[in-house]
């Protein structure tokens, strides 16, 4: 059973330097009571709160272990955490202006920087104005982003076989907008690296979409071309065997709904159509400009 904890990171025991993978030493929020806990951490930093989603396992080595789902970054309350904050989390603030800050404005640092800029412009020596909005822009963006981190995280928790740090690589590829175009748009993940149709498809079916949407369908469809290109080489393709391939891979469509959705895309010219097989206009485009370079080549 999932559960939430809130965790102040005491030590860094072990961090991957191939992604985010971390183990680390946490103090409970709660209780004061030390623990242990693995999962991908962006930039973990000791002295930062952590309000983490998962469940406890046990190592056959190490013991028991809070394994991270999701989590999100707690605004720090406490001197020595809003210091560890600014330095890690904050550009353009390194470890002596966190310290001058934390030393003007104390537990208060944080929130004066977000929402008063100009006072800080006027009462800290080195900050200018400009570098003072900017610092606060950064503040309210990475409360933003945490939310839809959080959101993103809840969404893709439904889906197993994800790969990890996917709702960090959303965010840094749609910024703001992250939720929104995965939540209307899922497909639109099939573009970035180590997702493609299938995985997509399981995140359009935890977002509501129908098992007969025409968007479904057509990625389906484009998808089934693709694969089929990579394995056989085959170039053009009969309609009917594109269907047939997609229905043994989805389920509830009609095989009609199939085909009518094909002559849309050739009507949209998004796939081309040449006696009777069907391909993407992208390839023919490229086989027609082939051929004419090796007509102009032997005359």
């Amino acid at each position: 059973m999932s559960e939430t904890i809130t965790g102040k990171l005491k030590k860094v025991i072990w961090r991957s330097l191939e992604n985010d993978y971390t183990i680390a030493a946490f103090i409970n929020t709660s209780d004061s009571t030390e623990f242990i806990a693995t999962g991908d951490l962006f930039k973990p930093a000791e002295g930062i709160t952590y309000e983490m989603d998962g469940k406890w396992e046990e190592h056959h080595k190490y013991g028991q272990q809070f394994k991270i789902q999701s989590y999100c970054v707690q605004e720090p309350a406490d001197v020595g955490s809003i210091t560890a904050y600014l330095e890690k989390y904050v550009a353009g603030v390194g470890p002596v202006m966190a310290d001058v800050l934390v030393e003007k404005y104390g537990k208060y640092a944080i929130r004066i920087m977000k929402n008063k800029p100009e006072r800080v412009a006027n009462e800290v020596k080195g900050i200018t104005y400009k570098k003072a909005l900017a610092i606060s822009a950064q503040l309210q963006e990475g409360d933003k982003q945490q939310k839809i981190l959080m959101k993103l995280e809840g969404l893709f928790s439904k889906v197993k076989g994800l790969p990890r740090n996917l709702a960090q690589n959303v965010i840094a590829m749609y910024g703001l907008t992250a939720y929104e175009v995965v939540k209307n748009n899922p497909y639109a993940l099939i573009d970035m690296t180590r997702i493609g149709f299938v995985l997509a498809d399981k995140i359009a079916m935890a977002c509501g979409i129908k098992s007969d949407a025409p968007e479904r369908i057509k990625q389906g469809i484009l998808y089934v071309i693709r694969q089929v290109l990579q394995e056989t080489g085959d170039i053009w393709l009969k309609p009917g065997m594109v269907g047939n391939n997609l229905l043994k891979m989805i389920s509830g469509i009609e095989p009609t709904v199939v085909i009518d959705i094909i002559l849309n895309l050739v009507e949209d010219k998004v796939l081309a159509e040449h006696e009777g097989y069907i391909t993407l206009t992208q390839f023919s485009d490229d086989e027609d400009c082939i051929a004419d370079s090796v007509v102009r080549f032997l005359t």
